[in-house]
C-alpha cells in the first residue's frame, strides 16, 4: 500500500517502460497539474484524489503484449468552500512530472470549468507517450473555455503558453 509520501516519490521515476505509461503515476501527475491548474484558475483545492486505469492495448502479431499508451483519468475532491471537484479524462503523455498531455475536463458543483489537451508546462526537451517515442514539448497549458475556444487573455502567463484551439 502506497502512502502519500511513497506515491509523491513515484513521480521521479521514469514514466515509461516495456509497459508503457504507468496508471499510479500518470494518476499521480494529473493530480498535481489540476490541483495546480483549478488554483490558476480560482477554485482553491482543499483536497483532490485521481486514480489511473490503464487501457488495454492489445497484443502484437506474435503475441506479445503492446505497450499501454493511453490511462483513463478519474479524480474526486472538494475546494475549501466546499464545492465538489471531478476531474476526468485520457492521459496520452507525460513529460517528468511537470505535465501531463491527453484530454481533460474539470467540473465545481457540476459546471465545467476547463478543458484542456495539456495541464502543466512541456516545454522540455521531450513528452514521454506509451509508444516509447518521445517527441519534442509542446509549450504549457491549453486552455479552452466551456465551448472549447481558446482564451487568448494569458498570453503573458507562463503558465498558458500555447493556448490552442481544442479538438473535439
Amino acid at each position: 500500500m502506497f502512502t502519500g509520501t511513497a506515491a509523491v516519490g513515484l513521480v521521479g521515476c521514469r514514466q515509461e517502460g516495456p509497459g508503457g505509461l504507468d496508471s499510479v503515476i500518470v494518476a499521480v501527475n494529473a493530480d498535481k497539474r489540476a490541483t495546480a491548474r483549478l488554483e490558476h484558475d480560482g477554485y482553491p483545492v482543499q483536497w483532490l484524489t485521481c486514480t489511473g486505469k490503464a487501457e488495454d492495448p492489445g497484443v502484437t502479431e506474435k503475441g506479445s503484449p503492446r505497450p499501454v499508451t493511453a490511462v483513463g483519468v478519474d479524480c474526486d475532491g472538494r475546494t475549501t468552500g466546499g464545492q465538489k471537484i471531478i476531474v476526468y479524462g485520457r492521459v496520452t503523455g507525460l513529460y517528468d512530472d511537470s505535465c501531463v498531455q491527453g484530454k481533460f475536463t474539470a467540473k465545481v458543483d457540476g459546471k465545467t470549468v476547463f478543458t484542456a489537451s495539456v495541464l502543466g508546462d512541456c516545454s522540455g526537451s521531450g513528452v514521454t507517450n506509451g509508444g516509447g517515442s518521445g517527441g519534442s514539448g509542446s509549450g504549457g497549458d491549453k486552455p479552452t473555455d466551456n465551448r472549447g475556444d481558446s482564451k487568448g487573455d494569458n498570453k503573458g502567463d507562463k503558465h498558458w503558453q500555447g493556448g490552442h484551439h481544442q479538438s473535439k
